[in-house]
Protein backbone atom coordinates (compact mmCIF):
# COMPACT_ATOMS: atom_id res chain seq x y z
CA UNK A 1 0.00 0.00 0.00
CA UNK A 2 2.85 2.41 0.82
CA UNK A 3 4.38 1.76 -2.59
CA UNK A 4 1.03 2.50 -4.21
CA UNK A 5 0.55 5.75 -2.28
CA UNK A 6 4.01 6.96 -3.32
CA UNK A 7 3.29 6.10 -6.95
CA UNK A 8 -0.05 7.90 -6.87
CA UNK A 9 1.35 11.05 -5.24
CA UNK A 10 4.20 11.20 -7.75
CA UNK A 11 1.80 10.63 -10.63
CA UNK A 12 -0.54 13.44 -9.54
CA UNK A 13 2.41 15.73 -8.97
CA UNK A 14 3.72 15.09 -12.46
CA UNK A 15 0.31 15.59 -14.05
CA UNK A 16 -0.94 18.47 -11.90
CA UNK A 17 0.03 21.13 -14.46
CA UNK A 18 -2.08 19.49 -17.15
CA UNK A 19 -4.86 17.94 -15.08
CA UNK A 20 -8.06 19.64 -16.30
CA UNK A 21 -10.03 18.73 -13.17
CA UNK A 22 -8.43 21.47 -11.08
CA UNK A 23 -11.64 22.54 -9.33
CA UNK A 24 -12.93 19.00 -8.79
CA UNK A 25 -12.53 17.09 -5.53
CA UNK A 26 -10.75 13.74 -5.71
CA UNK A 27 -12.20 10.71 -3.95
CA UNK A 28 -11.38 7.03 -3.93
CA UNK A 29 -14.44 4.84 -4.36
CA UNK A 30 -14.15 1.72 -2.20
CA UNK A 31 -16.25 -0.64 -4.31
CA UNK A 32 -14.97 -4.20 -3.77
CA UNK A 33 -13.13 -5.86 -5.26
CA UNK A 34 -11.74 -2.58 -6.66
CA UNK A 35 -10.81 0.90 -5.53
CA UNK A 36 -11.93 3.36 -8.22
CA UNK A 37 -10.70 6.91 -8.73
CA UNK A 38 -13.31 9.63 -9.06
CA UNK A 39 -13.37 13.42 -9.22
CA UNK A 40 -16.47 15.53 -8.68
CA UNK A 41 -17.75 19.12 -8.49
CA UNK A 42 -21.12 19.32 -6.75
CA UNK A 43 -22.61 22.80 -6.33
CA UNK A 44 -26.37 22.26 -6.16
CA UNK A 45 -27.37 19.24 -4.07
CA UNK A 46 -30.49 17.57 -5.39
CA UNK A 47 -29.91 18.46 -9.04
CA UNK A 48 -29.15 15.77 -11.62
CA UNK A 49 -25.52 14.67 -11.58
CA UNK A 50 -23.66 14.14 -14.86
CA UNK A 51 -21.11 11.36 -14.67
CA UNK A 52 -18.40 11.07 -17.31
CA UNK A 53 -17.06 7.52 -17.61
CA UNK A 54 -13.54 7.01 -18.93
CA UNK A 55 -12.66 4.78 -21.87
CA UNK A 56 -10.52 1.65 -21.75
CA UNK A 57 -7.33 3.67 -21.29
CA UNK A 58 -3.84 2.44 -22.16
CA UNK A 59 -4.26 -1.19 -23.20
CA UNK A 60 -0.90 -1.84 -24.83
CA UNK A 61 2.63 -0.58 -24.27
CA UNK A 62 5.06 0.83 -26.84
CA UNK A 63 5.99 -2.69 -27.93
CA UNK A 64 2.40 -3.78 -28.46
CA UNK A 65 2.19 -5.93 -25.34
CA UNK A 66 -0.59 -5.69 -22.76
CA UNK A 67 0.04 -2.63 -20.61
CA UNK A 68 0.94 -3.03 -16.94
CA UNK A 69 -1.19 0.02 -16.11
CA UNK A 70 -4.41 1.00 -17.96
CA UNK A 71 -4.36 4.64 -16.82
CA UNK A 72 -5.26 6.74 -19.90
CA UNK A 73 -2.51 8.84 -21.43
CA UNK A 74 -5.08 11.21 -22.91
CA UNK A 75 -6.94 13.88 -20.95
CA UNK A 76 -9.78 13.86 -23.52
CA UNK A 77 -12.63 12.79 -21.22
CA UNK A 78 -11.38 14.82 -18.27
CA UNK A 79 -11.24 17.92 -20.44
CA UNK A 80 -14.86 17.49 -21.54
CA UNK A 81 -15.96 17.00 -17.93
CA UNK A 82 -13.94 19.96 -16.69
CA UNK A 83 -15.62 22.34 -19.14
CA UNK A 84 -19.16 21.20 -18.25
CA UNK A 85 -20.79 24.04 -16.30
CA UNK A 86 -23.69 21.91 -15.08
CA UNK A 87 -24.35 22.16 -11.30
CA UNK A 88 -23.20 18.62 -10.52
CA UNK A 89 -20.48 16.97 -12.58
CA UNK A 90 -18.28 13.94 -11.89
CA UNK A 91 -15.56 12.02 -13.68
CA UNK A 92 -15.31 8.29 -13.02
CA UNK A 93 -12.25 6.27 -13.92
CA UNK A 94 -12.31 2.56 -14.65
CA UNK A 95 -10.96 -0.09 -12.27
CA UNK A 96 -7.16 -0.03 -12.00
CA UNK A 97 -6.81 3.34 -13.75
CA UNK A 98 -4.84 5.82 -11.61
CA UNK A 99 -5.13 3.42 -8.66
CA UNK A 100 -3.10 0.23 -8.99
CA UNK A 101 -4.50 -1.26 -5.81
CA UNK A 102 -7.05 -3.80 -4.67
CA UNK A 103 -7.88 -6.80 -6.84
CA UNK A 104 -6.24 -5.40 -10.00
CA UNK A 105 -5.06 -7.99 -12.51
CA UNK A 106 -4.33 -7.77 -16.20
CA UNK A 107 -7.66 -9.35 -17.14
CA UNK A 108 -9.42 -6.33 -15.62
CA UNK A 109 -8.38 -4.19 -18.59
CA UNK A 110 -8.10 -6.94 -21.21
CA UNK A 111 -10.51 -9.88 -21.57
CA UNK A 112 -12.45 -8.94 -18.43
CA UNK A 113 -12.73 -5.17 -18.87
CA UNK A 114 -16.54 -5.58 -18.82
CA UNK A 115 -16.67 -8.52 -16.43
CA UNK A 116 -19.51 -8.97 -13.91
CA UNK A 117 -17.16 -7.82 -11.12
CA UNK A 118 -16.12 -4.70 -13.02
CA UNK A 119 -19.71 -3.77 -13.89
CA UNK A 120 -20.87 -4.36 -10.31
CA UNK A 121 -18.13 -2.09 -8.98
CA UNK A 122 -18.83 0.65 -11.53
CA UNK A 123 -22.54 0.34 -10.75
CA UNK A 124 -21.86 0.96 -7.07
CA UNK A 125 -19.52 3.86 -7.85
CA UNK A 126 -22.26 5.51 -9.93
CA UNK A 127 -24.81 5.00 -7.16
CA UNK A 128 -22.36 6.48 -4.65
CA UNK A 129 -21.98 9.62 -6.76
CA UNK A 130 -25.75 9.95 -7.15
CA UNK A 131 -26.13 9.70 -3.38
CA UNK A 132 -23.30 12.15 -2.72
CA UNK A 133 -24.98 14.67 -5.03
CA UNK A 134 -28.31 14.13 -3.28
CA UNK A 135 -29.70 13.56 -6.76
CA UNK A 136 -32.64 11.50 -7.91
CA UNK A 137 -31.14 10.83 -11.33
CA UNK A 138 -27.92 10.85 -13.29
CA UNK A 139 -26.88 11.38 -16.88
CA UNK A 140 -24.13 8.97 -17.87
CA UNK A 141 -21.65 10.05 -20.53
CA UNK A 142 -19.47 7.17 -21.67
CA UNK A 143 -16.48 7.43 -23.98
CA UNK A 144 -15.32 4.44 -26.06
CA UNK A 145 -15.45 1.40 -23.74
CA UNK A 146 -16.98 3.65 -21.11
CA UNK A 147 -20.13 3.58 -23.21
CA UNK A 148 -20.43 -0.16 -22.62
CA UNK A 149 -20.06 0.48 -18.89
CA UNK A 150 -22.68 3.25 -18.98
CA UNK A 151 -25.16 1.06 -20.83
CA UNK A 152 -24.74 -1.96 -18.58
CA UNK A 153 -25.09 0.18 -15.45
CA UNK A 154 -28.14 1.94 -16.89
CA UNK A 155 -30.08 -1.26 -17.58
CA UNK A 156 -29.50 -2.32 -13.98
CA UNK A 157 -30.87 0.92 -12.57
CA UNK A 158 -33.08 2.63 -15.17
CA UNK A 159 -34.95 4.42 -12.38
CA UNK A 160 -31.82 6.48 -11.66
CA UNK A 161 -30.72 7.15 -15.22
CA UNK A 162 -32.19 10.14 -17.02
CA UNK A 163 -30.14 9.61 -20.17
CA UNK A 164 -27.12 7.82 -21.59
CA UNK A 165 -24.82 9.77 -23.88
CA UNK A 166 -21.97 8.05 -25.69
CA UNK A 167 -18.99 9.43 -27.58
CA UNK A 168 -17.23 7.05 -29.97
CA UNK A 169 -18.87 4.35 -27.89
CA UNK A 170 -18.37 0.60 -27.93
CA UNK A 171 -21.96 -0.61 -27.61
CA UNK A 172 -21.69 -4.16 -28.97
CA UNK A 173 -18.29 -5.27 -27.74
CA UNK A 174 -18.41 -8.59 -29.60
CA UNK A 175 -19.06 -6.87 -32.94
CA UNK A 176 -16.33 -4.34 -32.14
CA UNK A 177 -13.77 -7.03 -31.31
CA UNK A 178 -14.65 -8.87 -34.54
CA UNK A 179 -14.23 -5.63 -36.52
CA UNK A 180 -10.83 -5.06 -34.90
CA UNK A 181 -9.79 -8.65 -35.59
CA UNK A 182 -8.84 -9.17 -31.96
CA UNK A 183 -9.36 -12.02 -29.53
CA UNK A 184 -12.81 -12.17 -27.89
CA UNK A 185 -13.32 -10.55 -24.48
CA UNK A 186 -14.11 -13.94 -23.01
CA UNK A 187 -14.57 -12.73 -19.42
CA UNK A 188 -16.84 -9.79 -20.30
CA UNK A 189 -20.53 -9.04 -20.50
CA UNK A 190 -22.02 -7.44 -23.62
CA UNK A 191 -24.66 -4.72 -23.78
CA UNK A 192 -26.00 -6.40 -26.92
CA UNK A 193 -27.40 -9.19 -24.74
CA UNK A 194 -29.74 -6.72 -23.01
CA UNK A 195 -30.32 -4.37 -25.94
CA UNK A 196 -34.11 -4.50 -25.60
CA UNK A 197 -33.82 -3.15 -22.04
CA UNK A 198 -31.30 -0.55 -23.13
CA UNK A 199 -33.61 0.62 -25.92
CA UNK A 200 -36.10 1.87 -23.30
CA UNK A 201 -33.55 4.30 -21.84
CA UNK A 202 -33.28 7.82 -23.35
CA UNK A 203 -30.00 7.96 -25.24
CA UNK A 204 -27.91 9.69 -27.86
CA UNK A 205 -24.74 8.48 -29.55
CA UNK A 206 -22.08 10.74 -31.05
CA UNK A 207 -19.80 9.00 -33.54
CA UNK A 208 -16.87 10.33 -35.51
CA UNK A 209 -17.27 10.32 -39.28
CA UNK A 210 -13.58 9.36 -39.64
CA UNK A 211 -13.34 7.12 -36.58
CA UNK A 212 -11.37 4.01 -37.55
CA UNK A 213 -11.44 2.58 -34.01
CA UNK A 214 -15.24 2.56 -33.57
CA UNK A 215 -16.71 3.37 -36.99
CA UNK A 216 -20.24 4.80 -37.25
CA UNK A 217 -21.51 1.59 -38.86
CA UNK A 218 -21.04 -0.34 -35.62
CA UNK A 219 -23.18 2.10 -33.66
CA UNK A 220 -25.79 2.31 -36.40
CA UNK A 221 -26.07 -1.48 -36.47
CA UNK A 222 -26.63 -1.62 -32.72
CA UNK A 223 -29.26 1.04 -32.02
CA UNK A 224 -32.95 0.47 -32.60
CA UNK A 225 -33.68 4.13 -33.30
CA UNK A 226 -31.42 5.66 -35.98
CA UNK A 227 -32.38 9.17 -34.90
CA UNK A 228 -30.30 8.66 -31.74
CA UNK A 229 -27.07 8.49 -33.75
CA UNK A 230 -25.27 11.74 -34.61
CA UNK A 231 -22.34 11.48 -37.01
CA UNK A 232 -19.86 14.27 -36.29
CA UNK A 233 -18.20 15.45 -39.53
CA UNK A 234 -14.42 14.94 -39.74
CA UNK A 235 -14.20 13.66 -36.15
CA UNK A 236 -11.85 10.76 -35.42
CA UNK A 237 -11.81 8.59 -32.31
CA UNK A 238 -10.29 11.28 -30.09
CA UNK A 239 -10.43 14.54 -32.05
CA UNK A 240 -12.96 16.81 -33.70
CA UNK A 241 -15.85 16.50 -31.21
CA UNK A 242 -15.78 20.11 -29.99
CA UNK A 243 -18.95 20.96 -31.91
CA UNK A 244 -21.04 18.58 -29.77
CA UNK A 245 -19.88 19.87 -26.39
CA UNK A 246 -22.58 22.58 -26.11
CA UNK A 247 -25.33 20.01 -26.70
CA UNK A 248 -23.87 17.73 -24.02
CA UNK A 249 -23.47 20.59 -21.55
CA UNK A 250 -27.10 21.65 -22.05
CA UNK A 251 -28.32 18.23 -20.90
CA UNK A 252 -29.56 18.67 -17.33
Amino acid sequence: MKKFVLFFVLMLGGCAARNPLVDFRFQTQMVPPYVIASWYRLTEPGKTVKIYIEGDGALVDAEGHSADNPTPNSTFVREIAAQDDSPNVAYLARPCQYLQVGACRETDWTTGRFSPAVIASMEQAVLNLIKKAGAKQAILIGYAGGAQIAGLVAVRHPEYIRKVITIAGVLDQEAWVAYQGKAPLTDSLNLKDVDTLFADIPQIHYVGEQDKVVPPALTEAFVSDPTTVVVVPKATHTKGFQSIYPAIYQER
